[in-house]
């Protein structure tokens, strides 16, 4: 079982400076690009601060996506963490970044940052309580890009 934990940075984009004028209409332009992407959205909820920021969280059946905004401040912040119970998410995960990036970054601004942890128990699913045939063997390792 694996792990990847991707944090982003940046200026916000026009397109998120102005779809976030209409959170609903956002938490579902940003769910189309989950699914999009191959995950699947179990919940989704958007909460406004007196300050103007927003922060809209995206509850995934492989774990979760939560983006937080500042209009007034032109910045945006985004934490994408999914996990490889069954089978690798990770390029599911790295299309959906590439994705984020256009609707919410201006180009050039963007900082990633990609946690990848593997399991040391995942040498054995039914340590976990997975079903049989779960990929395993994997080694203890964590990479920072």
């Amino acid at each position: 079982m694996a792990s990847h934990h991707v944090i982003g940075t940046g200026r916000i984009s026009a397109t998120l400076a102005t779809a976030g004028d209409d959170p609903d209409r956002l938490l579902d332009t940003v769910a189309e690009l989950i699914v999009d992407c191959g995950l699947r959205v179990m919940a989704q909820k958007f909460v406004a601060f007196p300050n103007g920021g927003q922060t809209l969280v995206w509850i995934l059946a492989e774990s979760h996506l939560v983006i937080h905004h500042w209009r007034q401040e032109g910045f945006a912040t985004i934490d994408l963490h999914v996990c490889d119970y069954r089978a690798s998410n990770r390029e599911k995960a790295k299309a959906l970044t590439a994705s984020l990036e256009r609707f919410c970054y201006r180009p050039g601004t963007e900082r990633w940052q990609e946690i990848v942890v593997e399991d040391p128990r995942s040498q054995d699913p039914t340590e976990l309580g997975l079903p049989s045939g779960t990929p395993a063997g994997r080694s203890p390792t964590a990479a920072i890009k």
